[in-house]
């Protein structure tokens, strides 16, 4: 025979034991911190699909309680992204240091020509290079958290290109840096961000693009462009930045920011870099599977193209020298650094 009260008993103590589990699974969720990154991209794309990846590594280093996720829709065209991020719109954002000219003048030194080998060397060798000479003093209103390259820049074009006498007259696709370049060497620029690439090419409104090779796959270019020249180093590789908010960075745990600094940074920019040369041989093999014709320029055509392009590395040294840099070191000490990751 039960004892007077053994049910109610029993059933305060169910209750209770419910209520502590609540509290408990409740307390678990509200540890896990949630940050949001703007994105610019549409989700098939490589680049979407590796920084998906690189939350997932924020996700594991800190045992689940940092969590990032991506947008799937832009708030800003990609020139707008990186004030997204300094504005608090969003908590992070990875804007194309490019496609805002005399913002970024150190950085975009990745752009000169015949530096970068492949994404991987590039980036690492750019986070090496800009987190020793420069820090945070062009992104002062933000925190950087990496950076990193794309491949090397080739020519991709309706007609065959093999020397400078067949490119002139031949409209470009370009990107912020690429206007000066290509009008050197006998095209004629049109400067555009990278998504409207493929409509221009349909249109006729251009006749080729400066890209690296995942570009024709993330694109659909592959039966739009049928000719492609190889340029070793490449024309220029350019540089993106992942950038964070700088109250919301002031308002994580120690334990969170080591987490984005071990997972960022040189790490960082080597583990997209390396995912950027996948992409890069996908576009290749998208290539070679369409019947495209694909040709390394040869020694003596680079030597011209060499001779025509070399004002570019004065030109930024005059830049950035104007911005109280000391730019022939940095240049100096960017190529030993590139040539350092290439080896």
């Amino acid at each position: 025979m039960k004892k007077p009260g053994y049910a109610s008993t029993v059933s305060t103590l169910a209750v209770s034991a419910f209520v502590l589990a609540g509290a408990l699974w409740q307390s678990s969720a509200q540890a896990a911190t949630e940050l949001r990154m703007a994105n610019w991209l549409p989700p098939v794309h490589h680049l979407y699909k590796s920084l998906e990846a690189w939350n997932e590594e924020v996700s594991k280093a800190s045992g689940g309680s940092l969590i990032v996720k991506l947008d799937k829709a832009p708030l800003a065209k990609p020139p707008g992204q990186y004030d997204l991020a300094k504005k608090g719109i969003a908590d992070l954002s990875y804007p194309v240091l490019a496609y805002t000219p005399g913002r970024f003048e150190v950085a975009r030194g990745s752009e000169l020509p015949f530096l970068s080998p492949n994404a991987t060397a590039g980036s690492k060798a750019m986070w090496d290079w800009y987190s020793r000479n420069v820090g945070n003093k062009e992104f002062n209103d933000v925190k950087l958290v990496t950076m990193w390259v794309h491949g090397p820049g080739l020519v991709h074009t309706k007609k065959q290109v093999k020397t400078l006498e067949d490119l002139v007259g031949v409209k470009l696709r370009v990107g912020g840096g690429g206007v000066a370049m290509s009008k050197a060497l006998g095209a004629v620029p049109v400067a555009m961000s990278a998504t409207k690439a493929h409509e221009s090419l349909q249109r006729g409104t251009t006749d080729g693009a400066l890209f690296p090779w995942e570009a024709i796959h993330g694109f659909r270019l592959t039966k739009l462009v049928k000719y492609h020249l190889q340029i070793p180093g490449g024309l220029y590789a350019t540089p993106f930045a992942l950038v964070m908010n700088k109250a919301k960075w002031n308002s994580l745990s120690a334990e969170h920011k080591a987490v984005l600094d071990k997972v960022g940074g040189l790490w960082g920019a080597g583990y997209i870099g390396e995912r950027w040369d996948h992409a890069d041989n996908v576009g290749r093999g998208d290539a070679k599977a369409n019947g495209n014709i694909i040709q390394t320029i040869a020694p003596a055509e680079l030597g011209r193209w060499r001779q025509k392009i070399s004002f570019m590395d004065q030109d930024w040294i005059k830049k950035v020298n104007a911005k109280g840099w000391n730019g022939e070191a940095l240049l100096k000490d960017l190529k030993a650094t590139m040539k350092k990751y290439g080896q």
